[in-house]
């Protein structure tokens, strides 16, 4: 493949005090690893482009600039055959900051933090935003560009009360109907209640999709679900060469209804009772790599066409469930389980639904899948235990002592390490830095991103004090949507009232190929905004890691 000589080159900037500017961009898949790279410099909009780095740029995919004068600058990364990325503006007299892109939000509006979706916009491989907001009762659906750009608003009509929550106003954005263009697809009301029964859906709600860069509706069907918590994703059920399909899930505690809807004109292609408990996720992925996506309900996995194709051993609401690779010496995908009763613990299953280990839990409900550490191959699966007691006899009367339960498990049962309660409550994994391993976003006190260690101990990484503003839940959006491989972090600033992106300030000698070339980390990452989102590492893309 030829390089066009106009590039995206997801061009990222930042100023970092005293006249420096950091600068960030992507090697393209169609690149040599060990391409050179120069950064030209220009100030306004009429100035010369200069080259400011003395020796072209082959280790790395970012470079730290002093400016002459603190001023605003244009940056823009060209290439020996000729290729020029866009070009970006950055202040470098103004103070040292994370956040590369800054969008400000309706002052008026209560915004979601539970999941921001991601999705390709101008189908040309920038990611944009789709958000949920709260405006006068009820909720909306927001969509900005991957620049920050308003796009538009649709008033779902659903109503924005506290038992009813936006988690189950599930949106997402991908290409369901085939046509190169991407949709974002959610639930609404056409008529809209104030007092909805919250023992059953209206009759006039639907699913719509519409264009994702215009708002414009593209099909909508009637509502099949009868329970207000619904789930919903997306896969490719009939093959990845096939248009999408969508999924609903109808219930979470008690039996439910799976119902597929086809993305190319929103009719029902099939429905299944399930007797048997559901989760807070659904979960769809090729597990045994055949081309054709599977869903996992629960501890049921169907085939595209609804077919049974394995049920794991009893046990009931699965709090949490992820497909991945965690052990790469078997084949396929394997799935965790969290599982919150009916033979509560957690389940590490293969993809034809044996078990390959479990372990007793109070209550597992939280955890990732996560790269801690290289020493073994794979990843290391964690879930915290909440509240499991034992008595311990003092000196006057039995008391009861919480037990610190928050392993990170191997993928042979064992445990790696295990975290304290407040590690277990306060980390976010992110791969925020260039190593392979996952790092931590300290979410609630003296907000910032830490290293942790097999002992325990953490260590903060340099640079990475995160706004104190910034709103770092446990569902946050983590994806590598702008400058270099290492992922950014898509946040909501409550004092200031924006969305921020921001961006690891920080140089390495290390470059590598974007994740979201991946389809798997692609996929996975639509999946922010509907049910409770599970964390998955990227694959390790670096190609000069010594």
């Amino acid at each position: 493949m030829t390089p066009s000589k106009q590039q995206y080159r997801y061009l990222a900037g930042v100023p970092r005090g005293n006249k420096m500017v950091f600068l960030s961009w992507r090697l393209l898949k169609e690149y040599d690893p060990d391409t050179p790279f120069d950064v030209e410099r220009r100030q306004g909009r009429d100035g010369n482009w200069q080259r400011v780095n003395d020796q072209p740029i082959t280790d790395s995919t970012n470079f730290l600039d002093t400016t002459p004068q603190a001023d605003s600058y244009q940056y823009r990364v060209v290439t020996p055959d000729g290729g020029v990325s866009e070009t970006i503006e950055v202040d470098s007299g103004a103070p040292a900051t994370l956040v590369a892109l800054s969008i400000p939000m309706n002052p008026d509006d209560e915004i979601d933090t539970m999941g921001i979706a991601l999705g390709d916009i101008y189908n040309d491989g920038k990611m944009g935003y789709i958000i949920r907001a709260a405006r006068a009762g009820t909720i909306w659906i927001l969509a900005f560009d991957h620049d920050g750009k308003s796009l538009w608003e649709f008033d779902t009509k659903m109503p924005h009360i506290s038992e009813w929550r936006m988690l189950h106003v599930p949106v997402l954005c991908w290409d369901i109907n085939g046509d190169g263009r991407s949709e974002v697809v959610f639930r609404r009301d056409r008529q809209g209640r104030k007092t909805p029964p919250h023992e059953q859906t209206s009759p006039d709600e639907t699913v719509v999709a519409v264009d994702a860069q215009t708002g414009q509706i593209v099909w909508e069907c009637p509502m099949t679900v009868v329970n207000p918590r619904v789930n919903m994703t997306v896969g490719h059920l009939r093959g990845m060469d096939e248009p999408a399909s969508l999924v609903l899930l109808d219930g979470t505690y008690g039996d439910v209804v799976l119902t597929a809807i086809a993305g190319e004109n929103g009719k029902i292609t099939w429905q299944v009772k399930q007797a048997r408990p559901a989760g807070h996720n659904l979960d769809i992925a090729d597990i045994d790599g055949d081309g054709i996506q599977e869903i996992i309900c629960g501890g049921i996995c169907y085939n595209g066409d609804g077919t049974i194709r394995w049920e794991a051993e009893p046990f009931g609401h699965t709090d949490i469930s992820k497909p991945a690779r965690i052990d790469p010496n078997r084949e396929g995908l394997q799935i965790w389980y969290a599982v919150e009763s009916g033979n509560p613990g957690v389940y590490f299953v293969d993809n034809r639904g044996r078990t390959i280990f479990s372990e007793p839990f109070r209550h597992a409900h939280y955890g990732w899948i996560a790269r801690h550490t290289t020493e073994v191959p794979g990843l290391q699966p964690h879930t915290a235990e909440d509240a499991r007691y034992e008595y311990g006899q003092e000196e006057i009367a039995p008391k009861m002592r919480q037990l610190q339960h928050n392993p990170i498990f191997l993928p042979d049962g064992t445990h790696w390490s295990n975290l304290t309660d407040w590690q277990r409550k306060n980390f976010v994994p992110v791969h925020w830095d260039a190593g392979p391993e996952v790092v931590f976003i300290i979410r609630k006190e003296n907000k910032r991103i830490v290293r942790f260690f097999k002992n325990g101990e953490i260590e903060d990484l340099p640079d990475a004090k995160l706004p104190e503003s910034g709103h770092y839940g446990r569902n946050l959006t983590c994806a590598d949507v702008m400058g270099d491989f290492r992922e950014n972090i898509v946040a909501l600033d409550t004092d200031q009232h924006r969305l921020m992106v921001l961006l690891n300030p920080t140089l390495c000698n290390v470059r590598g190929y974007s994740p979201f070339e991946d389809f798997e980390y692609r996929h996975d990452r639509s999946q922010h905004g509907s049910g409770y989102y599970i964390y998955l590492s990227p694959p390790d893309t670096a190609v000069n890691r010594r």
